[in-house]
């Protein structure tokens, strides 16, 4: 049976190992996209968020949540996407503050140029090292782990959006009630 010590233990060795494998693993895959003269990866995420959203539009800060990165380092990744000729942005429709990133073709015929050697790179440095057994029960720990993290962000969230609780006053007792009130007598 497993300790709670041991189970801290084997966690922290765990995590070590997944980010080591996705440090490498995503190092060799920009690597050879690089050597193929293809885009980074982070473009394929937010060309393929766009694509597979309705009419191929997402909000900018939906954009950022979905693909897991920072507004900021979404607008800049837009920005640089926009400049190619990729996406485009637009005014929000139904708020007029917001923005919307909208894929174009040209956009699209990228993303689906980058997918075949994306797919083979996926096969290669993470599929053919794993049995699907263990596929299977990583994707559900991750899928936990992705659901933990989702909800304290939310908890975080909904806490900082709580109006700031005003100080209390200290008061002192009321000395209304009578001595035998008071002992319990």
């Amino acid at each position: 049976m497993a300790t709670p010590r041991s189970t801290a233990v084997r966690g922290t060795s765990t995590w070590a190992s997944f980010i080591s494998a996705y440090v490498l693993v995503l190092d060799f895959m920009e690597d050879s996209f690089r050597k193929e003269g293809l885009p980074p990866l982070t473009w394929y995420d937010v060309l393929w968020l766009l694509d597979a959203s309705p009419n191929g539009r997402m909000r900018m800060h939906e954009l950022a949540e979905r693909a897991v990165y920072s507004r900021s380092f979404i607008s800049r990744i837009v920005t640089t996407l926009e400049a190619e000729g990729l996406v485009v942005r637009e005014v929000d429709e139904t708020d007029g503050r917001g923005r919307v990133a909208v894929l174009t073709e040209q956009g699209r015929a990228l993303r689906r140029k980058m997918w075949p050697p994306y797919q083979k790179l996926i096969h290669e440095m993470f599929n053919e090292h794993m049995t699907a057994s263990e596929l299977e029960s990583m994707e559900r720990g991750l899928r936990r782990v992705i659901a933990g993290a989702h909800q304290r962000n939310q908890d975080l969230r909904s806490a900082a959006a709580q109006p700031a609780a005003e100080p209390r006053t200290t008061r002192k007792r009321s000395r209304s009630r009578s001595t035998t009130q008071r002992s319990g007598a």
